[in-house]
């Protein structure tokens, strides 16, 4: 089954675009190869929903990160492989031969290139696979007991092919003779073709799970046990945002009987922060990719959705309450198809009036608690929490704020219960905005007295 999830979550989240700044995928996207690129964005694609293959990945990437395994080329190095091997050549050998000699007669007449190209690419990937066939040993000995250990012995193999040896037998010998690469190019781009598809797919899997492994090792990332779904469970300890340098982690577990968590907090107390956190660690997770944590256990789920930047639509005639309506009507068509799904809602219906948000809020969470999944839902209306406090599926925790004088600060430090803080106004009055409206007024009223007569003036102020 596809893991679920749609644009809106995958753009709250910030998950995908490789070359975009701060975004989730950006943080792993330290691949070698063109190749290793396209799989890594595929994996951010389609995570995995299957218990097994989830954790086969996460082991695999945990091996690497162990082993400390690197690719023995550059990117330079490896883009000349790449064009070299791109044009494949004829089956046949005769016609291989007539056409590299053609390309060799029109270099030495007319100072044609492509004969030179095809020299310097070939033995640009003679010396790139003999390194990787030193590579291929290490992983076949370290790899044992582990999920990579098939995977390893594979790349050995088809680089330890019978009929590469001469081929690395003249490793380092440039330029090679028109003898040989009449030889090798034939190996190379024709004979052993389908060979060399195969294990490009390899190195290119092996460059994602490196680079993953590369990061998980140097930012203290954690690998998450994945449980069957009918465990119904997700077990976070010490987790934080990735993209958020000295982030303050938290712990929260969610499962069995209360499978939605009440989340109140004053604005700036970090909920949307927490929600995202946990969020993406969900999705790492299923990926089979580390998260940012010290550890994690979860049930497979089938998807995940989130509302937390809900935008409204100018072009369809959508004010925000209504898009945010929307958003809550596809998410239970989702709920309703039995799907065990994630679903994160950041104040519902902040778009109308106290009562009507109160009332929906109220009555959508109840709705949801009956259902299966896990749920976390935040507000600031506190109220709403407290018509919630006797349904046995919710628990409820809050983000503190702690007042040092007239100033709020935030130790984004999870606690029990239901909070009352309320501080818009105190944050109103320490940015001094009704001076500043005053101030505006006063001087307006100066200004105007300057310039006219007494009389005038009165008519003005009038």
């Amino acid at each position: 089954m596809e893991f679920v999830t749609d644009r809106q979550t995958l753009d709250d989240l910030n998950l995908l675009g490789r070359f975009k700044n701060n975004s989730i995928i950006s943080l792993f996207n330290h691949t070698v190869t063109s190749g290793g690129g396209r799989l890594l964005e595929k994996m951010f694609n389609h995570p995995l929903t299957d218990e097994g293959a989830i954790n086969q990945r996460s082991g695999t990437i945990s091996f690497f990160q162990k082993a400390k395994i690197s690719l023995p080329f550059s990117k330079e190095e490896y883009e000349v492989v790449e064009n070299y091997l791109r044009n494949t050549g004829p089956k046949n050998r005769f016609v291989a031969g007539m056409g590299l000699c053609r390309l060799k007669f029109m270099n030495f007449i007319a100072k044609e290139k492509e004969y030179g190209f095809i020299r310097e690419g070939l033995e640009t990937t003679i010396a790139v696979f003999d390194r990787l066939k030193e590579v291929a040993k290490t992983l076949v000995v370290e790899s044992q007991n582990t999920p990579y250990k098939e995977k390893a012995e594979k790349i050995a193999a088809l680089l330890n092919h019978k009929k590469f040896e001469q081929a690395y037998a003249h490793t380092g010998q440039s330029p090679l003779t028109f003898a040989k690469v009449l030889t090798m190019d034939y190996v190379f781009r024709g004979l052993l073709n389908k060979e060399i598809e195969e294990l490009l797919t390899e190195i290119f899997e092996m460059d994602v799970y490196i680079a993953v492994s590369d990061v998980s090792r140097e930012r203290g990332f954690t690998y998450a046990r994945a449980v069957a779904k009918e465990e119904k469970v997700i077990d976070l300890k010490g987790f934080y945002h990735p993209m958020i340098a000295g982030a303050v982690d938290n712990d929260i577990k969610i499962g069995g009987s209360q499978n939605v968590f009440f989340l109140t907090g004053a604005n700036m107390a970090g909920k949307s922060t927490f929600m995202k956190s946990f969020s993406v660690a969900v999705y790492l997770a299923h990926m089979g990719f580390p998260v940012a944590a010290k550890s994690m256990v979860f049930s497979v789920h089938d998807g995940i959705y989130t509302s937390i930047n809900v935008p409204d639509n100018l072009a369809m005639g959508y004010s925000h309450f209504y898009a945010e309506v929307l958003r809550v009507k596809h998410v239970a068509e989702e709920v309703a198809s039995e799907k065990q799904l994630v679903i994160i809602f950041d104040e519902l219906f902040k778009g109308t009036n106290v009562k009507d948000a109160y009332d929906g809020t109220v009555s959508i969470i109840d709705a949801f608690s009956k259902r299966k999944g896990t749920f976390i839902v935040s507000t600031h209306i506190m109220e709403a929490g407290q018509a919630l406090s006797k349904n046995p599926g919710l628990f409820f925790k809050y983000l503190p704020t702690v007042m040092k004088g007239p100033v709020p600060t935030y130790p984004y430090k999870l606690e029990d219960g239901i909070t009352d803080d309320r501080h818009g106004m105190v944050i109103i009055k320490n940015e001094k905005i009704l001076e500043i409206i005053r101030g505006r007024s006063l001087s307006l009223v100066i200004a105007a007295k300057s310039h006219f007569s007494t009389k005038q003036y009165f008519i003005y102020k009038i």
